[in-house]
């Protein structure tokens, strides 16, 4: 498959609305049925210099690149979608994939002057894993500054740089999903809830740190403006709390006036494990917006009313 940009400069996100993080079994032949999981990956690149060629090659076996399972709202392959994505301008001349090799190609700076190896973006695609796979091996070829940030399903991110490559994988916990937000436009001392629910009576979903394991990513919170902009960050069961910082504070490292960004990371769980979607609420100012991602779904603005987020 290739995915091609037509100027270096555009900036729409190129989306291939066709996978699903659900575990997914597919015939191999006529005779043998192998079992066969799915796993959203998403990789965030940084340091990465222009006209360059970007390949990552897998060799282990039962291994490779997948644009998941066709259901619903689910990105099969996404540019820069995410609500954790690089700001600006493309430098992505053509992205191409077949089962083990995905190759990025990067064009020429949107302004020169500068040679510094900066661009940044964000890819998500899916690893498709043959029963009994639960490791992962092969070798990048980057630019010796660039840094790829790689986080397989619920698990702790793994840096990859120029050189052998390797994860170690786990199927992704039916009942659990990443869930990823920023939030944009807040002031000095607002406070911000996002609030997660069920129908009543369909079943219950809660705020997690992410599945049970030593492995698991837990809770993570990044500001692109330097310092995280809070004074607190708090969570019970079904809902987060964030207090931005007061207004000396802020005006301090984004200007007087300036508004406030920051973006988290964390899981929701529910029971029964067959619930199909959930309701996302945010309890803030009418200024304030927060864009929300689960799993490799399709991201979508969270209202100040229940809106609906498929799992």
């Amino acid at each position: 498959m290739t995915t091609e940009s037509p100027l270096a400069g555009d900036n729409a996100p190129q989306t291939a609305p066709q996978a699903s993080g659900e575990p997914a079994r597919e015939p191999q032949d006529d005779d043998v049925q192998a079992s066969v999981t799915l796993i959203p990956v998403t990789l965030q690149f940084c340091n990465v210099a222009s006209n360059s060629n970007l390949s990552f090659t897998f060799t282990t076996a039962g291994a490779s690149w997948s644009l998941g399972a066709k259901s619903g709202d689910s990105i099969g392959f996404s540019y820069n979608v995410t609500p954790v994505s690089a700001n600006g301008q493309s430098c992505i001349q053509g992205i191409e994939f077949n089962n083990e090799v995905l190759t990025v190609r990067t064009g020429a700076p949107a302004q020169s002057g500068s040679d510094q190896p900066d661009n940044a973006f964000t890819v998500t695609l899916f690893l498709q894993v043959r029963e009994g796979v639960d490791y992962l091996q092969g070798y990048c070829t980057l630019n010796n500054e660039a840094v790829v940030r790689v986080t397989f399903g619920s698990l702790v991110p793994v840096q990859w740089r120029n050189g052998r490559i390797s994860a170690v994988l786990f199927a992704p916990r039916s009942n659990y999903r990443p869930i990823s937000f920023t939030v944009q436009g807040a002031r000095p001392g607002n406070r911000i809830e996002v609030v997660v629910s069920a129908k009543r009576g369909l079943g219950k979903v809660n705020w997690s740190l992410g599945p049970d394991f030593s492995e698991s990513n837990g809770i993570e919170l990044v500001s692109q403006q330097g310092l995280v902009p809070l004074t607190s960050m708090s969570f019970t069961d079904n809902v987060l709390t964030f207090v931005t910082t007061p207004a000396d504070d802020a005006s301090a490292s984004g200007g007087p006036g300036s508004t406030l960004q920051f973006s988290m990371n964390a899981y929701i769980t529910w029971a029964p494990d067959d619930l199909t979607y959930v309701y996302l609420r945010a309890n803030c100012n009418s200024d304030v917006s927060v864009l929300a991602q689960v799993s490799n779904r399709q991201p979508q603005s969270v209202s100040q009313a229940d809106t609906v987020f498929t799992l």
